[in-house]
């Protein structure tokens, strides 16, 4: 007995709400995929119109030569050979860079399990194609049976679903187009075939026009397909509004029903919590949600977790248009194919040989001239004929083609292909026309250089893409993110991974312990600070190993001998080659453990030599402070008895100079007794030339004894304090 449709009111309100949120993408996004469609079609090498039907019935050729295909594989082979990696780094005081590693590495291994390349691939490819596409983050139980530990059977992991039909995704078109994490709604639709539908929900309803009607009370004629179920997951948000909190003057919080007396209210505002939730629905019921079957079921994703990509966005009126390279390139497409069927065509119509005669000039060389398409001939002889007595001429090749127009179709083909290059940014270096032309290194380089730069957007619309990823693992915005919820049982394993070709890795546990920037000893969690989430998409790590070898190589020719010793192991160990690693090895172990930098070598000395050392060095330390007091002390004693010398030999001086001014001074007493005699000056004049005399040179005296007191008490003639 069929299953009746549940009409009650919150399950019906929550149906409408789904398929009203379904209409409202639908709607919005209704003429971008029409366009999509015919972009994908000419993927799909459906590039002919309605006239396609007509020129077969003419019996005229509808030639398709391919030529957007190439960019388009050129494009996604470019992100196939990139290694795209996500960059953890620590923000606050919560946070340090031991996390932030493991979280790198727990990504790593995340990707690899989880089928992380062919989900961004399928989405690249929706990018790069109709302009949009779409992959899925979803949990998935770790252990199906056989586990060891009971308590595993409860692990979830994370795991990515390409989603190969970007048009089953309709999501929230009024999400801003590079802030995918602010998106309120994503439904994902599938048309299940009514037998599978049943054998999965034996005890489900099979909806029809009367009972989606009847369930959501909205005419949804896409939702009842005759020979199929339509099952949605609808992901959508709801909020929880907390207690009114209020930030008071002194920096801390409280209720703000509850503010302590004294205290001043700055702010006050309601917490409000996102939840992500998930139900699967038919337009009649809910298949999948919460235990009561009338909502969604909580999901550990911060935000809704389908990841869009998006090729080049442009807004018109208000509505935003998605392309990627396929939609401008599908006019000069079109008149390739035209243009080449064409020239078939007029290429068909020349015949091998036609040859026109008169009648009876084949006469006795019939089968000469029925053989000469495929014979060589040396000659062709042909009947003379008459005509009122008058000689026809010979027998002569008609000709049906008209080489001009086969020359203008030439020229307009070569036109529409050099039009599909600009429309879609190839550069094609074996192009015939490019011959003498473009033909250095460096100016193919400028060539692919510019054809890089004209698809860069596609490329910053794959790192946008990788960049929300991360937001859903890691977190952002006051939200945890799924490896916080998802791996936090205390004692489960964690695997962290190394770079792409690394095949070892580490095994943490949740609540191990482990020592910090600063020292200190913590305990391994998710979740604790905040981090800085980046993208780096670059050449794969084989790639740049191989650009790495040569760049050692040519860097150790410039490099001496020794130098170049010590980077061989390296550069040989990133060579791509069998035995690479078994050669590097043994070349490291010629080199000495200082230039090899092991992490091991400070375990190379045995423990008695490393005190033995260590003693030395300290007795060293010891003799070199005695030594450099000891010459201290010696400077001090040299300075003390330069001092000494210098006091004597100034008392001496001044002894002399005393002596002779005495001397000056009698001698000077007798010359003035005999100028006064001679020259018969006034006693009076003479007495006070000698008295000024006298006192010039008295006061040179006192200067010469001001001068031998100084040196006495320590202070040279320089003022300077001898130490």
């Amino acid at each position: 007995m069929a299953k009746q449709a549940d009409v009650s009111g919150t399950v019906k309100d929550f149906l409408a709400a789904r398929l009203g949120e379904f209409q409202t993408a639908n709607t919005a996004e209704d003429g971008q995929r029409a366009e999509g469609k015919i972009d994908l079609e000419f993927l799909n090498l459906k590039q002919w119109g309605k006239e396609k039907a007509a020129r077969e019935d003419s019996g005229k050729p509808t030639l398709t030569i391919d030529q957007i295909g190439e960019p388009y594989r050129q494009l996604v082979g470019a992100l196939r050979k990139a290694h795209p990696g996500i960059q953890v780094a620590p923000v606050d005081n919560g946070a340090d860079k031991v996390t932030a590693e493991r979280y790198q590495g727990a990504i790593r291994h995340i990707e690899r399990t989880g089928g992380a390349k062919p989900a961004r691939e399928e989405a690249f490819k929706g990018c790069v194609g109709p302009g949009w596409g779409y992959y899925r983050l979803y949990a998935d139980w770790d252990y199906q049976d056989g586990a060891q530990d009971p308590a595993a059977l409860f692990d979830q992991c994370i795991k990515y679903q390409p989603i190969e039909n970007q048009f089953t995704v309709f999501r929230d078109p009024s999400c801003p187009i590079h802030e995918p994490w602010k998106a309120r709604f994503c439904i994902l639709v599938e048309d299940i075939p009514t037998d599978e539908f049943t054998r999965r929900w034996p005890d489900a309803i099979t909806p029809n026009a009367s009972t989606v009607f009847e369930a959501s009370g909205m005419a949804m004629p896409d939702w009842h397909p005759t020979t199929s179920v339509r099952v949605a997951d609808c992901f959508y948000l709801e909020t929880v509004k907390g207690e009114e909190i209020a930030l008071l003057d002194d920096g801390s919080t409280a209720p703000a029903k509850a503010v302590p007396v004294g205290r001043t209210v700055v702010q006050k505002r309601i917490p409000v919590q996102t939840i992500v939730k998930l139900a699967k629905i038919t337009a009649a019921e809910i298949l999948e949600g919460n235990d009561e079957k009338t909502g969604g079921r909580e999901e550990p994703w911060p935000f809704i977790p389908v990841v869009p990509m998006y090729g080049e966005a442009i807004t018109v009126d208000g509505k935003r248009y998605l392309r990627g390279i396929v939609r401008a390139a599908r006019d000069p497409q079109r008149m390739y194919n035209y243009q080449n069927s064409e020239l078939v065509y007029e290429l068909a119509l020349s015949p091998k040989s036609k040859v026109i005669m008169a009648e009876g000039q084949m006469e006795g060389y019939e089968a000469m001239w029925k053989n000469a398409p495929s014979s060589a001939h040396p000659a062709l002889f042909y009947k003379p004929t008459a005509l009122n007595g008058e000689r026809v001429p010979e027998p002569h090749v008609a000709q049906f083609t008209d080489p001009a127009k086969i020359q203008a179709l030439v020229v307009a083909i070569n036109q529409h292909k050099a039009d599909l290059r600009s429309t879609t940014g190839w550069y094609d270096a074996t192009d015939p026309n490019r011959k003498n032309a473009d033909q250095s290194g460096r100016a193919i380089q400028a060539r692919k250089d510019a054809q890089a730069e004209g698809s860069v957007n596609f490329f910053e619309s794959f790192s946008v893409a990788m960049l929300f990823e991360a937001m859903l693992l890691i977190g952002a915005h006051g939200r945890p993110g799924a490896i916080a919820r998802l791996y936090n049982r205390k004692g489960r394993g964690i695997r962290i991974a190394g770079l792409e070709d690394e095949t070892t890795s580490e095994t943490l546990k949740i609540g191990d312990p482990y020592q910090t920037d600063d020292g200190k000893t913590a305990y391994f969690e998710w979740g604790a600070g905040r981090y800085d989430l980046a993208v780096s998409i670059g050449a794969s790590y084989g790639t740049r190993r191989q650009e790495a070898a040569f760049a050692q190589i040519e860097l150790m020719k410039a490099l001496p001998e020794q130098m170049s010793a010590a980077m061989a192991p390296m550069a040989v160990r990133n060579m791509d080659w069998p035995g690479a690693s078994e050669i590097a090895d043994r070349l490291d172990a010629t080199l000495p453990p200082e230039i090899r930098g092991d992490k091991d070598k400070k375990n190379a000395i045995p423990p008695e030599a490393m005190k033995a050392i260590q003693e030395a060095h300290q007795m060293v330390d010891m003799l070199t402070q005695q030594l450099n007091q000891a010459t201290e002390a010696i400077k001090t004693d040299e300075v003390k008895r330069t001092a000494e010398v210098q006091k004597v030999q100034a008392i001496e001086a001044n002894k002399l100079q005393i002596a002779q001014i005495e001397a000056e001074s009698a001698a000077l007493k007798v010359r003035a007794d005999v100028m006064i005699a001679l020259a018969g000056l006034d006693v009076k004049e003479g007495t006070a030339a000698l008295q000024e005399e006298t006192k010039r040179l008295a006061k040179l005296a006192d200067l010469h004894i001001e001068a031998e007191q100084l040196t006495i008490q320590g202070k040279p003639q320089g003022g300077e304090t001898v130490q």
